[in-house]
């Protein structure tokens, strides 16, 4: 008689991936990233992010081997030091680079924990602590109140040379609107292709936008990414870019350029990459809605209408302060309902059973 020995998970079945399996399809929907980095040959920026991977290493091996006695936790460690280096600009020098996002990281492993036990994005961290010594190494951009009046900011400055408009532009626009806009009854101007596909950004997490949203799509389908935080942060967000950015310049209600907004500061690579770090995000539906919208609004305030060179990080720096606080009211209704006494009736009929 033939015997089976061999032993299976079911029926049990895991809601979501785990970290490690997260973390290696977030690396890999990335790829593309680095990819177009080499063919557009942002050589320097490749160099940046090398030098932000290495010091990530540096960090986690001495806090994990020497200080907390574990293995490495290698996927994590490297999608931390790209993520880094994505949002640094290429002339910042790299040996300055290695040495603060070490000294940066391996402070707040050493303080706060490592993985999904600490309360603030070391990302985010290392971004705002960069921004702080070298200013001046990131770019500033400007832009006139008459263009922040206008309804189409974004078109106004790609036809002013400020955004490329490539070759293939023309071409994809046309087959759009001749086969799928024509039928809605509207179309788009040239243009905007060239702004998903690069916008020749100075820093890398802020360009090849097209990739980001199909990256978000691959996280989403394999339950990497939790629709509640990234979504309601874009909406809260762009709404209020829609509603007021160009009140501030003058201009009327409801008249703000949403895609000038979300594809030319790394919104995009935040919301779906750096905002639902391990161990900075709520644990409820409801928790993780507040942190997303409270991140909204601080990056309204603080990146206003895009073209902010380290806004995004600052937002993600200023909504873990809002986790934190969202989190410890989740634990304190959780204690209280653990602490809640049993109804006398439901006591007696488990005592009966």
């Amino acid at each position: 008689m033939r015997k089976n020995n061999a032993l299976t998970l079911r029926p049990f079945h895991y809601v979501t991936p785990s970290i490690s399996t997260m973390t290696i399809i977030m690396l890999c929907v990335l790829c593309p990233h680095i990819v177009m980095l080499f063919v557009t040959c942002s050589f320097q920026s490749l160099l940046i992010i090398l030098s932000c991977v290495l010091s990530s290493f540096a960090a986690e091996a001495i806090d994990a081997l020497l200080i907390r006695k574990r293995a490495l936790n290698i996927p994590v460690t490297l999608l931390q030091g790209i993520l880094t280096g994505m949002f640094l600009p290429p002339s910042y020098p790299a040996v300055t680079v290695f040495l603060l996002t070490f000294i940066t990281l391996f402070i707040v492993k050493y303080s706060f924990g490592g993985i999904a036990g600490s309360w603030v994005n070391p990302v985010a961290i290392s971004i705002v602590m960069a921004y702080f010594i070298g200013a001046i190494w990131f770019p500033t951009y400007i832009i006139s109140p008459m263009t922040l009046q206008a309804h189409n900011a974004s078109l106004i400055m790609l036809k002013d040379g400020v955004f490329p408009i490539y070759s293939f532009d023309t071409v994809i626009t046309g087959f759009l609107n001749n086969n799928v806009f024509a039928k809605l009854g509207t179309n788009i101007p040239e243009g905007y292709i060239s702004l998903l596909w690069d916008n020749s950004a100075f820093i890398p997490a802020f360009r090849f936008n097209l990739f980001t949203l199909i990256g978000s799509l691959v996280l989403f389908a394999t339950r990497s990414l939790a629709w509640e935080m990234p979504t309601s942060f874009l909406v809260t967000y762009s709404f209020l870019v829609w509603l007021l950015c160009p009140v501030f310049a003058g201009g009327s209600f409801g008249n703000g350029d949403i895609i000038l907004a979300l594809f030319t500061s790394g919104t995009l690579m935040m919301a779906f990459f750096v905002l639902p770090w391990y161990g900075t995000v709520p644990m409820t539906v409801m928790g993780k809605l507040c942190y997303g919208i409270s991140t909204g609004v601080a990056a309204f305030f603080i990146a206003g209408y895009g073209l902010s060179a380290a806004g995004a990080m600052f937002s993600v720096f200023c909504g873990n302060i809002f986790s934190l606080l969202i989190q410890m009211i989740e634990n304190y209704y959780r204690e209280k309902q653990l602490n809640r006494p049993v109804h006398p009736k439901t006591h007696h009929v488990q005592e009966h059973n």
